[in-house]
C-alpha cells in the first residue's frame, strides 16, 4: 500500500508542476505564449524576413530627402473602407511615421524603406506625418 500512495503523490506532484508551468505562459518551445494584440518578434531586423505585402493592398510610396516630401504632401489618397493599405516610406533621416486616427506609429531608419500596413476600417480623413521634419505631413488618407 505504501508504494501505491507514493505513486499517487508523485502523480499529483507531476500534475501540479505541469499545470503551474502552463500557467506561467510558456509554450512547448519555451517561448512566451502569445497574448491578444500585436506581437513583436525579437531579434535583429536582418534576421527577420520582412512580411510580404498583402496581394490586394493599396500601396502608397513616399520618400523624404533633404526635408522635401515626394510626391507632394498636398495630395489626398482615397481608399475604400475595408481596404488594406500599405504605406512605404524611405527617408534620408531617422524619424517616426504616424497615421492619425488609427494611432499607428513606426520608427524609420535612414535610407531603409519602412512599411506600415493596416486595414482602413474607419471612414474619414486622416493625416499621415513624420514627427521630426517640419512640416511633417506626408499625405492625407481619405477612407470612404
Amino acid at each position: 500500500m505504501r508504494s501505491a500512495s507514493r505513486v499517487v503523490v508523485s502523480l499529483a506532484t507531476l500534475i501540479t508542476l505541469t499545470v503551474g508551468a502552463a500557467a506561467c505562459g510558456d509554450n512547448q518551445e519555451g517561448q512566451p505564449a502569445a497574448t491578444s494584440g500585436s506581437v513583436t518578434p525579437t531579434g535583429s531586423a536582418s534576421t527577420q524576413p520582412s512580411p510580404s505585402p498583402t496581394p490586394t493592398a493599396t500601396v502608397i510610396e513616399v520618400s523624404v530627402a533633404n526635408g522635401q516630401v515626394s510626391p507632394s504632401p498636398d495630395r489626398r489618397v482615397e481608399v475604400a473602407q475595408g481596404d488594406t493599405v500599405r504605406i512605404v516610406i524611405t527617408s534620408d533621416q531617422p524619424d517616426e511615421v504616424h497615421v492619425h486616427g488609427y494611432d499607428l506609429e513606426e520608427e524609420i531608419e535612414a535610407g531603409r524603406p519602412t512599411a506600415v500596413e493596416f486595414v482602413a476600417d474607419q471612414p474619414g480623413s486622416f493625416e499621415v506625418e513624420l514627427h521630426e521634419i517640419d512640416p511633417g505631413l506626408l499625405f492625407t488618407l481619405q477612407v470612404r
